[in-house]
């Protein structure tokens, strides 16, 4: 389970940016001597189309499931939601910086400028709508934009199972997709509060999974 979540708004995009100034960005900030618990901190851009879901998905991952938003908004440019994770089977951590967007093409210039050099990818839709899943090949293409020739762990979700009686992207579809573009996929309902927390962790362990072989290369190289 996560600890220390907390919303930081617009503004708290200046301590993503300060790190990133300081060692080149939230990843950077490795602080663990060794052999000690280390602690990653990572820059997760999370996309999607609008009233999929995600703004309800980084709002109860933040707050260990004790926020749902019933009555939707739109999210008004971008938002910064910051939360520490443990990484499954370790005693390492890894502390996301969450950029949520408006999912509107009216922010693209900000959000080219914001999701400069991130470091994981979340991406999702809406199982009940097809244009949601379709348009996942233009929001990846956006993500990956702002980091070309670098490897980005990402995950793809599939949001609203709970209405099951109205699905038409299948799991089957999804995964396929999701493998062919070298995600990891997971399904989910956040109004069920079913599977919210797995995105993150799927995230946390793919990011300090490269860590270690970053750390390997190194030691190889010393």
């Amino acid at each position: 389970m996560g600890v220390g979540g907390r919303s930081l708004g617009c503004q708290g995009h200046a301590v993503a940016k300060a790190s990133s100034q300081r060692g080149g960005g939230p990843a950077a900030a490795v602080r663990a001597r060794a052999g000690a618990m280390v602690k990653l901190a990572a820059k997760c851009l999370l996309a999607g189309d609008p009233a999929v879901g995600k703004s309800a998905l980084a709002q109860m991952f933040r707050s260990d499931g004790g926020h749902f938003q019933k009555n939707y908004t739109l999210t008004a440019g971008i938002e910064l939601l910051v939360k520490a994770v443990s990484v499954p089977e370790t005693s390492d951590s890894v502390e996301f910086f969450i950029f949520d967007s408006a999912g509107k093409d009216l922010f693209s210039e900000m959000l080219e400028k914001l999701w400069e050099q991130p470091n994981v990818l979340c991406l999702v839709y809406d199982v009940t709508n097809e244009q949601s899943f379709d348009n996942c090949n233009k929001w990846l293409e956006k993500l990956r934009a702002q980091a070309v020739g670098m490897h980005i762990p990402g995950v793809l979700v599939g949001n609203k199972t709970d209405l099951a009686d109205r699905r038409v992207v299948e799991q089957e579809q999804a995964q396929e997709w999701a493998e062919k573009h070298g995600l990891e996929y997971c399904e989910m309902s956040v109004k069920e509060m079913k599977n919210f927390e797995a995105p993150f962790h799927i995230l946390a362990k793919l990011f300090h999974q490269l860590y270690k072989e970053k750390v390997e290369t190194f030691h190889s190289l010393a």
